[in-house]
């Protein structure tokens, strides 16, 4: 006959074993998914703006420059969100970045590249001209600009005009291209509604594409550092991050409203989002 202290003494050891083995699963969970998408970046804060539609985003000396689109208008705002400088006048701004400490911005209305310098636009005279310039950076004697409507990227160095792409959506073309960016001795180039990215030499020849099958509906702001390549999903509402080499580092999918440009700066990550006119903020 079994002894009923040994079968007490071997249940409480069987529950303990299950405790262990429960804390043990629930640990291997955390730690899996500690591992997965959506770690990379933690949300610290929004910026709402006031009647700012805002579509492009660059920062010079922790100032913050929004090209407000709908109210073609370039606007400075402070860490709040309210505006203390503004460029009127300006024809539907798209994507801004820099150039030698100046707003860089392209003028989709009027098919024309600005720099702002010291309150005045100045044209920036390029070869080629574009319909509906979406996006434009300038590296040293190189500058590149996303021609939307013709479906192509202008890429100038030394003042010799290059294009790269056509309409289509095998490599190397293009399906209205939104924005463009160097990095070191690459182009990078938001494929909007070829819903990718795509890299390029600066001989304008395809070397990779990322995110092709990340189910993105109209990639149309990037950003790109040394580490990471961040890509603004605008339909899906979503922030995806990929490695250089095209793998995906993380998907954020929630408190967006349509965002259109990304922006690293100082480890913080900034998401622009144009329908609900405010800028989100992450470590």
């Amino acid at each position: 006959m079994l002894n009923f202290e040994c079968l007490m003494n071997s249940m409480q050891m069987a529950h303990t074993l299950k405790r262990i083995e429960g804390m043990f699963l629930l640990l291997l969970i955390i730690t899996i998914s500690s591992c997965g998408p959506n770690q990379l970046w933690t949300f610290d804060h929004d910026i709402q703006l006031d009647d700012v539609s805002p579509n492009g985003i660059t920062i010079i000396n922790d100032q913050i420059w929004i090209a407000d689109t709908d109210n073609n208008r370039l606007v400075q705002i402070d860490s709040h969100g309210a505006i203390q400088d503004e460029v009127v006048e300006v024809d539907r701004p798209m994507h801004i970045s820099q150039h030698s400490g100046k707003p860089l911005l392209s003028e989709y209305g009027s098919d024309l590249i600005r720099v702002l310098n010291k309150g005045v636009l100045d044209t920036v005279h390029i070869t080629a001209v574009p319909d509906g310039p979406a996006s434009v950076d300038i590296y040293g004697d190189r500058i590149a600009v996303a021609d939307f409507y013709n479906h192509r990227v202008i890429y100038e160095i030394d003042g010799v005009e290059h294009h790269i792409g056509k309409k289509g959506d095998a490599d190397g073309e293009f399906h209205y291209p939104t924005d463009v960016q160097f990095f070191e001795d690459q182009i990078f180039v938001a494929d909007a509604y070829n819903h990718r990215v795509q890299v390029f030499n600066l001989q304008g020849e395809h070397l990779k594409t990322i995110a092709a099958d990340s189910g993105m509906n109209a990639a149309t702001g990037i950003f790109v550092n040394e580490q990471y390549v961040v890509v603004a999903d605008f339909e899906n509402d979503r922030v995806l991050t990929y490695s250089h080499e095209g793998d995906q580092l993380d998907i954020m999918a929630e408190g967006f409203h349509r965002p259109t440009d990304v922006l690293l700066h100082n480890d913080k990550l900034y998401v622009l989002n144009f329908k609900g006119k405010f800028i989100s903020v992450f470590n």
